[in-house]
């Protein structure tokens, strides 16, 4: 009798055991470049570098490598705090990320989701990995914040260098300096940004591939900074460096076509543009190449060709603000000069004045010509 008792409460504590090993695991959000969108991967973080989270899913036998440019979200399981109440904090965040939310509500959401998180640090100080995680997370809002409310912007730059210093080689670091430097870049700041930029290359154990990543940031901010010496510079050096079978050089191609478009060389931009639609499923890239494409038109005097181009962004690539943003402020001009519709040209200057478009150049340039 006591034997049977005794392999009961056995088998209750290895159930239990079992059941708390599959509901107390860990899961990583990431862009899976196979599957060319999202996958979630569930199991035990066992590795944390600049290169990645190592992962051991169960059955598998050894861990999977998640490039840290590829992670999405992280859920660290922890016997410190309930899922539900960590959750809940961290999805104001996602909440306020949704592009049907509003501007107020999204700033309600950013302040309560830093609040919510903040009062659970005290709970998690324990917890090394998921205290780090989400001192990270608060850092990250707060630079989201501060794109909206830029009185916290000296804040939210410290709450993002600290990151960097107290996770030196870490998934976050190479996060917490992309994110910094495209904060400094909002604050105007484009020597500080590229300085962020080029640290990254500096970073313990960098993988290649990370650094050519990095590069190309560089790359872009010479191109938006209008140094365009630099930037053919870093072009030649990204396009050594990356694989003729990369699907990268399709961006390098967008941004060669570009710089040509700047310095005014304009033979083979619109051969080039077309295989960068053609070979390209990401609408941002393809918004892009039709932008670069009505500009192109535009300096060949040829308006009715310009036009068609960015209505294509705006009524089917027009998921970037500011390629939309583009894409309107051209159309206001176009619609009244080529279709001699002035209504038409009136409602795009009216929805470039929407708050979503507020940062961009383009609602200044709209303000300005009215």
């Amino acid at each position: 009798m006591f034997n049977l008792i005794f392999r009961f409460v056995l088998g209750l504590v290895f159930m239990a055991a079992f059941v708390f090993s599959i509901s107390a695991q860990d899961s990583v959000k990431y862009i899976d470049k196979t599957k060319k969108g999202e996958s979630d991967i569930n199991g035990l973080i066992t590795g944390d570098s600049v290169k990645g989270l190592l992962i051991k899913v169960q059955k598998e036998p050894a861990p999977k490598l998640i490039p840290a440019v590829d992670i999405i979200n992280v859920n660290y399981s922890s016997t410190a705090i309930g899922s539900i109440e960590l959750k809940s904090a961290l999805g104001k965040e996602i909440r306020a990320n949704l592009p049907a939310t509003k501007e107020a509500e999204r700033l309600k959401l950013y302040e309560e989701a830093v609040k919510d998180i903040t009062s659970l640090l005290p709970i998690v100080k324990a917890d090394v990995r998921l205290s780090k995680y989400l001192n990270f997370r608060i850092a990250k809002i707060k630079a989201d914040l501060a794109k909206i409310k830029p009185e916290i912007l000296p804040d939210a730059l410290k709450s993002l260098n600290t990151v960097r210093l107290d996770n030196p080689d870490s998934w976050m670091t190479l996060n917490a300096f992309k994110i910094e430097a495209d904060l400094q870049e909002f604050k105007g700041d484009f020597d500080a940004a590229l300085r962020l930029y080029q640290g990254v290359s500096k970073l313990p154990g960098i993988p290649p591939e990370i650094k050519t990543d990095s590069d190309f940031l560089i790359l872009k901010l010479f191109m938006r900074t209008n140094r365009m010496v630099e930037a053919e510079a870093k072009l030649n050096e990204v396009e050594k460096a990356i694989p003729q079978d990369d699907p990268r050089r399709v961006q390098v191609l967008l941004v060669k076509s570009q710089a040509n478009l700047l310095n005014d060389k304009l033979e083979t931009i619109v051969v080039d543009l077309n295989n960068v639609i053609a070979l390209s499923v990401e609408n941002y890239i393809r918004g892009k190449a039709f932008n670069l494409l009505g500009e192109y038109y535009l300096k060949k005097n040829m308006p009715s060709d310009a036009f068609w181009e960015f209505l294509k962004v705006d009524t089917l690539y027009n998921q970037d603000v500011d390629e939309h943003a583009k894409a309107l402020y051209n159309l206001s001009i176009l619609f009244d000069k080529v279709k001699n519709d002035p209504i038409r040209s009136r409602q795009a200057k009216d929805k470039l004045m929407e708050s979503i478009y507020s940062k961009t150049e383009y609602q200044k340039k709209v303000s300005s010509d009215s």
